[in-house]
């Protein structure tokens, strides 16, 4: 009972439940379980009062079960709406909730959570559990019905009923002790499946790496080893299925034979009727069903706990890096950026130490310096991806941690140099932004992507594959950067958005750049003297420290760090 309440807390906090659904669900699943057992009573009624010669009693007792009958089906149909009901809003919440809380989790969320993971849970699980509430409740209400069936048997015969009870009592001890077993192994299986599924993932996006290196074998070799431990894990599970399915049923058999024993000593003593014979029969028989539909729902219930424990880690990531917003909705924002003596660290590592800039509104300035001397890392604090250890952030000279999050979201904006589309046509991947079709034609215009797009034979309507892969690196990045156009942002962070582009691609979003530094605070990460040179600042970070700042002809002649960086 504590593993099924500790089941429940956590399927509850998953937050995708109705209330009125689930009464509705539990009150139908009851009364149907509870109907049920008035059928043997009124059926060995109709059978005494048949043999005493009593016509029109065993009539009356037949319209009797006839009603219940008719009751049973009009709660079972019920029952049937309401879990229908019940399944469609916890499927459609908890798609809601998985894609809110997976799109506003920091940076750790993949490293804990891995994307095969996230995958299965939620192409599998979620479905599974939307079914929990109903199994558990058939579950109860089953369980219930079995008392009820053991109390009206201990009443009608106690002798019977005590043997009946007390092997109930030994299967559901065993029957515990053997799910706990099979849903451990059933965890493991599941584990070992997703690292599957990861290596599966992974090969398909190194297919050219594993051709060019020759790596089949070596990917087989851990493939294998994966999958010995899944076979192990699933042969344990299997062992333990077969004992609660095959070995313990024997036990309700026993049971069923002793008491088929003591009900033909009574008949021959003259100490039972018929119809008490048909009664006990009844509900002997009903107590073995009872008992294999507990069985049967206590087996979904466990399996659907595993995949509650793996929806419950998605939903219940602990966002330690995730920021707080606050109360200023001033929307008038200029594009002014100030950092004042920053200090940042990263898993016990200094990634900024001492870092104070400002640049200007209205301005191109570019982000230079070696791999992994921190420029990336000044990009996600101005996410708001990572709170500082100390110093300050400013926007138009109000902290970032001031804005509310509908003016900060909607006036900083980022596109990478590997940016994701969906599969979605052009049109639809705008509008993930901005649904306004002038304005989305207008951001392609202005960043030289419309005519290309107007080529394809359904223009904005063309339906790209996942990721692009269908048009080119440059298109790709151009119609990323009519995305971020779209979010009508003031600052806009470029990571390294030339870098994997051709020479005249390049040379076309440089002029896009001078364009957008006119109405727009455009800060850029790069890599390309081209870039630097046409910037109107440039912030030279070495190991985190501010070693530069000027423009390119200043720098090139006074800077001893910034001449390496060029060669």
């Amino acid at each position: 009972m504590i593993r099924y309440y500790k089941i429940c807390k956590k399927y509850f906090k998953l937050n995708a439940n109705n209330k009125k659904l689930l009464i509705s669900l539990w009150v139908s699943a009851l009364l149907r379980s509870i109907t049920l057992l008035t059928f043997p009573i009124f059926q060995a009624k109709v059978v005494d009062y048949a043999t005493a010669g009593d016509f029109n009693m065993a009539i009356n007792n037949i319209l009797y079960l006839a009603f219940f009958y008719f009751l049973y089906d009009f709660i079972y149909h019920w029952n049937y709406n309401a879990y229908r009901d019940n399944t469609n809003y916890v499927y459609t919440k908890l798609q809601e909730n998985i894609v809110d809380k997976v799109s506003s989790y920091d940076e750790n969320f993949s490293k804990k959570i891995s994307k095969s993971y996230l995958v299965n849970t939620t192409a599998h699980d979620t479905w599974d559990v939307c079914m929990f509430a109903d199994r558990m409740i058939d579950m109860v209400a089953h369980f219930i019905s079995l008392l009820v069936a053991l109390g009206i048997l201990v009443f009608y015969n106690f002798y019977i009923g005590l043997i009946v009870l007390g092997i109930n009592i030994l299967y559901f001890v065993l029957l515990s002790r053997g799910q706990i077993k099979k849903d451990y192994y059933l965890q493991e299986q599941r584990k070992n499946q997703d690292k599957i599924s990861e290596l599966f993932s992974q090969a398909i996006d190194g297919e050219k790496e594993i051709k060019t290196f020759d790596m089949k074998d070596k990917l087989n070799h851990y493939l294998d080893i994966h999958k010995k431990s899944w076979t192990k894990a699933y042969r344990k599970k299997r062992v333990y299925w077969d004992y609660i399915h095959h070995v313990l049923p024997i036990l309700i058999v026993i049971a069923k034979m002793i008491c088929y024993v003591i009900v033909v000593y009574e008949i021959f003593n003259h100490n039972m009727t018929v119809g008490m014979l048909v009664l006990v029969v009844r509900y002997i028989d009903r107590i073995e069903s009872e008992n294999d539909s507990v069985l049967s729902k206590v087996n979904e219930v466990c399996n659907s706990s595993v995949r509650i424990d793996r929806l419950y880690n998605i939903l219940n990531y602990n966002n330690k890096n995730i920021l707080s917003f606050g109360d200023n909705y001033n929307d008038e924002i200029y594009g002014n950026i100030t950092f004042e003596n920053v200090y940042f660290t990263y898993e016990s590592n200094l990634i900024l130490n001492n870092v104070s800039f400002s640049i200007k509104s209205n301005s191109l300035t570019a982000i230079v310096g070696k791999s992994g001397s921190g420029k990336s890392t000044i990009f996600r604090l101005l996410l708001r991806l990572y709170k500082l250890d100390k110093g300050n952030i400013y926007i138009d000279g109000k902290s970032i941690y001031d804005y509310s999050k509908e003016v900060y979201s909607s006036n900083v904006s980022i596109a990478t140099q590997k940016p994701f589309i969906f599969n979605m046509s052009i049109r639809e991947n705008l509008s993930l932004v901005d649904s306004n079709k002038e304005r989305q034609i207008e951001a392609c215009k202005r960043v030289g992507i419309h005519d290309f797009i107007m080529s394809l034979p359904k223009g904005y309507n063309t339906l790209l594959k996942e990721d692009a892969t269908d048009i080119s690196g440059g298109q790709k990045q151009l119609i990323s950067l009519a995305r971020t156009l779209l979010s009508k942002s003031e600052i806009l962070l470029l990571d390294e958005v030339t870098a994997s582009l051709d020479p005249n691609t390049a040379k076309h979003v440089i002029k896009v750049l001078k364009d957008l530094k006119k109405d727009h605070t455009v800060l850029i990460i790069t890599h390309k003297p081209s870039l630097m040179k046409i910037s109107d600042d440039l912030i030279v970070i070495d190991h985190g420290k501010l070693v530069g700042r000027g423009k390119h002809k200043d720098l090139i002649e006074n800077n001893e760090y910034y001449k390496i960086l060029q060669k």
